[in-house]
């Protein structure tokens, strides 16, 4: 298997962590700032997985070009594929499944508003070998490829 680095992205609630659980975990070793608590772990994970050649998986929500960008060079330089999963979720969606967590897996709804708001589509100029786009209907998950045309902003927020 080609050595593959996977890219989250999706605003608190959009169904990251249980995509990356039910369709990730066992190949990929979960890099997630909520569990590390800072960078210096997360970079230290990350080097790790760069040195052994094993498969990651950043499950962080990534809104912006320039957070993707902490990922995404390294990994290539590396000789690592790169693959996006773009959580589709609307805001309201997110909130009411923020609303049903507890403890600190509850994030404050400004921050789910936060993030929607600097969202930025990926682009494959980014550095993406590929891009999903990823649709939690509450019943289950699809994925379909992205395509940089297919999608607005507003579609997805």
């Amino acid at each position: 298997m080609e050595k593959t680095v996977v890219i989250m992205m999706g605003v608190q609630g959009s169904g990251k962590s249980t995509f990356f659980a039910d369709y990730l975990a066992e190949e990929f070793v979960r890099v997630n700032l909520d569990t590390l608590k800072t960078r210096h772990r997360e970079r230290t994970l990350i080097g790790e997985c760069l040195a052994a050649g094993k498969n990651y998986g950043v499950d962080n929500t990534n809104p912006t070009r320039a957070d993707r960008a902490r990922y995404i060079p390294e990994a290539r330089a590396a000789g690592y594929r790169v693959i996006g999963y773009l959580m589709q979720a609307r805001v309201a969606t997110c909130l009411a499944r923020n609303s049903g967590r507890e403890g600190k897996a509850r994030v404050p709804d400004v921050a789910i508003y936060a993030t929607s708001r600097k969202f930025e589509l990926p682009h494959y100029d980014e550095g993406f070998d590929e891009i999903y786009l990823v649709d939690n209907d509450g019943a289950g998950m699809t994925v379909t490829a992205w395509t940089e045309n297919n999608k607005t902003e507003e579609s997805l927020l």
